[in-house]
């Protein structure tokens, strides 16, 4: 593992955290080794050492919430996985030095965009939302995410119409590429390395150095096409 990304991932994460639960309804708990969030979000962070069964003894009761995300590197969901209570889904942890990545020239009917209205931040939302097949988050939710400093929205079309997005998020020296999302019917025609490249070529001009991600396997292939290499992994656990 590159200890140099492996540290700016961790950042990354704890920044992301930060940012959800500044989100309309959400309230932030923080204890020992554990941060989470409760309202429209309930999630838990660790960081640093944590006991298995008291996690699961306290989500089971309600007192906090039952799905927990490890920092990369963290050796612990193996000890969680251990005790039979859980369900693991395990994220690629990948980044690289930001540069102008060549890729293969697209026609005319790719137009990339970084988003600058309502109606086309809606068009990206509802894009974004469709990676997970369930909703992330609402309109509000991203209205309060492009209001901040550091926060930007991407939008692709093809053929005139809206099939891609991603949303970044500034860092010290580096831009997190939190959500990318093509929809289904325009997958594996290069567009979301496009969007991605995009995204970095704006983020260089700010003065970033590295980009960073926790990538879905749906979105690794076009992350390594931009250059982006697997150095870990973060694991998310859920109570049964």
């Amino acid at each position: 593992m590159n200890e140099h990304y492996i540290n700016i991932i961790n950042r990354m994460n704890l920044d992301y955290f930060e940012m959800l639960g500044k989100l309309r309804g959400n309230e932030s708990h923080e204890e020992s080794n554990l941060y989470w969030l409760s309202g429209n979000i309930n999630f838990i962070y660790c960081i640093g050492k944590v006991e298995a069964n008291e996690i699961a003894k306290r989500m089971t009761t309600g007192d906090i919430p039952d799905t927990i995300m490890f920092q990369a590197g963290d050796e612990q969901p193996e000890l969680f996985m251990s005790t039979g209570l859980f369900t693991k889904e395990t994220l690629a942890v990948m980044a690289h030095e930001l540069g102008d990545t060549s890729l293969p020239t697209f026609g005319k009917e790719l137009k990339i965009a970084k988003v600058s209205d309502a109606a086309e931040l809606k068009a990206a939302g509802a894009i974004l939302n469709s990676t997970r097949g369930h909703r992330i988050f609402s309109l509000q939710d991203y209205i309060d995410m492009k209001s901040n400093d550091g926060q930007y929205f991407y939008i692709a079309e093809y053929d005139g119409l809206p099939v891609g997005a991603c949303m970044t998020m500034d860092g010290d020296d580096f831009v997190h590429l939190a959500w990318i999302s093509t929809l289904p019917a325009y997958r594996k025609l290069g567009i979301a390395g496009h969007v991605i490249q995009a995204a970095e070529r704006d983020g260089i001009n700010r003065g970033k150095k590295v980009g960073a991600r926790n990538a879905y396997p749906i979105s690794i292939n076009a992350c390594k096409r931009v250059g982006y290499r697997e150095c870990g992994h973060t694991t998310t656990l859920t109570l049964k």
